[in-house]
């Protein structure tokens, strides 16, 4: 009876030695498919809650950032960028050094203690205007919307101007008296038109842009394309790379003002709609619209129309193209695709 039940053990420990084997092989076989066997689309995303997915983005028209200050004793002139350098804290001391990462600002004073971005209310910093002027702007309140799921980590600094008389908000008022608040971004933007270079982003590691709410570039973030989002793409028989959304949010603000000749022109009207998408998943193709243009850093890599019906700007008639929008292209140098509405 001891020999059975001795043989009958090892039977027993075999049989789950073996099925150890196969699953284990069942799922190195598995990590290997997902890891190798992707399309020329295929991406992982760091952060899987983006929420966004197909969401339409209004068009915002010729501003490429909510800067104009609107103040008639400013005569119309815009912020290009806001620096980095001689910031001053709300007790008065000069920070040492300033650095912006994501949406959150880290510096120090003076006797080398670090400080963070909430540290920063009621600090001023020197913005540069068009005409080459400064102007003094202050940061009121900073605050995260915790109700957009997607965006609740990006800050929302509600900044201020003096018109020598009283403090103004920096991006204006929405239709409910409320001051409108703005995302810190790196860099600088181009904001002339129809020149070259006109619209371009700038990476200036002195400046930074205070993008308002409700303009491209802002719009451009909260849609997903934050330039400081880390993706890891996987393409068939090229491995994987990690990438950020850098140029993706540039291919957007162009997308979004209809810059389709990359020259900071833009050619639409306030108000249109439009549905985006690109080849990562950070934004899907939720509409059976009209297929406008595929776009990268520069503006349009090609058009089937334009989303004012019947205008295409004579710099873009060479884009005109009827195979533009094959899924393909996504993995050849396009960046975003633009859809318009068939009702309108």
């Amino acid at each position: 009876m001891s020999v059975m039940t001795a043989s009958s053990n090892r039977k027993i420990r075999d049989a789950k030695d073996a099925f150890g084997t196969i699953l284990l092989g069942v799922l190195v076989g598995l990590l290997l498919y997902l890891g190798l066997h992707g399309d020329a689309h295929a991406a992982m995303i760091d952060d899987a809650r983006i929420k966004l997915l197909g969401n339409k983005v209004p068009l915002i028209g010729r501003d490429l950032n909510g800067t104009d200050l609107n103040g008639c004793s400013l005569e119309g002139r815009q912020v290009l960028s806001v620096s980095l350098e001689g910031v001053v804290s709300a007790e008065g001391e000069t920070l040492s050094s300033l650095r912006l990462a994501k949406t959150v600002f880290h510096g120090q004073l003076q006797d080398g203690s670090s400080i963070g971005s909430q540290a920063l209310v009621g600090a001023s910093f020197s913005a540069i205007l068009d005409d080459g002027g400064l102007l003094t702007l202050r940061v009121q309140d900073i605050k995260r919307d915790h109700a957009d799921k997607a965006n609740k980590k990006v800050r929302r600094y509600f900044v201020t101007y003096s018109d020598g008389s009283r403090d103004l908000p920096l991006c204006g008022e929405n239709s409910e008296g409320q001051a409108i608040s703005a995302i810190p971004v790196n860099g600088r933007w181009n904001l002339e038109e129809g020149v070259a270079g006109g619209g371009a982003h700038i990476d200036d590691p002195g400046s930074f842009t205070f993008a308002c709410e409700g303009y491209a570039v802002a719009k451009c973030i909260l849609a997903g394309y934050q330039p400081w989002r880390r993706v890891h793409v996987c393409t068939q028989g090229a491995g994987c790379v990690w990438s950020d959304l850098s140029d993706h949010l540039q291919a957007c603000t162009r997308l979004l003002r209809a810059d389709f000749c990359g020259n900071g022109q833009s050619h639409t009207e306030d108000g249109v709609w439009v549905n985006l998408y690109d080849g990562l998943g950070v934004r899907a193709d939720a509409d059976d619209w009209l297929m406008e243009a595929e776009w990268n850093a520069d503006g349009a890599v090609c058009m089937q129309r334009s989303r004012l019906e019947g205008i295409v700007p004579a710099c873009a008639e060479y884009l005109l193209a009827e195979e533009c929008g094959l899924d393909e292209h996504f993995g050849a140098g396009t960046l975003l695709m633009s859809e318009t509405d068939p009702g309108l």
